[in-house]
């Protein structure tokens, strides 16, 4: 299959929406792909604060980088597989998804966002996409090329409410529920004490010195979906 077929597959998959309902399974299947979980409660969202590739013990404890809970693709897992089991490895606990009022799409290139319908179930709250620079090459031998990257999040909720939670990864250095606006808060420049000011409190690891930059990437989905959940797009989102 010629690089062009699949970027006009990819791209009449992702424009369906336009006239009817966006096929989740068959845009994200055998592509690549990360996925993970909202955890949404008393206006906060569950979130990692990590060292943007380095091992937290190894980094200097300056700058985290906020990250939402999940990760890439493991071989023959489907989205809604890769969102369980990224959240049981980050959290320690088991979750399960949960069906959002609403599904949306968000190009991160030209950061169009788009309201849609899908018939799978349970549906992802965003489901987002990059263009690959290399769309030959894939992350892992193993693991799927494409013209596109596409991020899925799922609402979710414990199966049981954890009396701990024990990140089973070494580039976390803390689990922190953060105010649904802290990336505007970010965004200005905030220290973790500025985030611990406007609410936001440590679920495990740390310590987070109180003068640590805190960041957001462009390509971080709790960007785009921070402000839709405060919003109120989604009032019964993370019930618990």
């Amino acid at each position: 299959m010629t690089r062009g077929h699949e970027d006009s597959i990819d791209e009449r998959l992702w424009r369906a929406a336009d006239s009817g309902t966006v096929e989740v399974r068959r845009l994200t299947g055998g592509r690549p792909f990360c996925a993970g979980v909202l955890l949404v409660r008393d206006g906060k969202v569950l979130a990692t604060l990590n060292a943007d590739g380095v091992d937290a013990v190894d980094a200097s404890g300056t700058d985290w980088h906020v990250g939402g809970v999940g990760g890439g693709q493991e071989p023959g897992e489907d989205v809604w597989d890769c969102a369980l089991r990224e959240a049981r490895e980050e959290l320690g606990v088991p979750v399960r998804l949960v069906p959002p009022e609403r599904t949306y799409l968000h190009d991160i290139d030209s950061d169009e966002l788009r309201e849609v319908r899908t018939g799978d179930v349970p549906a992802p709250f965003i489901l987002q996409r990059f263009r690959n620079e290399d769309p030959i090459t894939p992350y892992r031998p193993d693991l799927p090329a494409g013209p596109f990257t596409y991020f899925c999040m799922f609402v979710a909720e414990f199966v049981e409410e954890p009396t701990g939670l024990t990140p089973d990864d070494p580039d976390i250095a803390a689990l922190v529920w953060l105010p649904l606006n802290a990336g505007s808060l970010i965004a200005a420049g905030a220290t973790f004490a500025d985030l611990t000011a406007a609410g936001a409190t440590i679920a495990a690891g740390g310590p987070i010195a109180a003068e640590a930059r805190i960041h957001l990437s462009r390509t971080e989905t709790l960007r785009v979906a921070g402000p839709l959940l405060a919003a109120g797009t989604s009032d019964s989102v993370g019930a618990q």
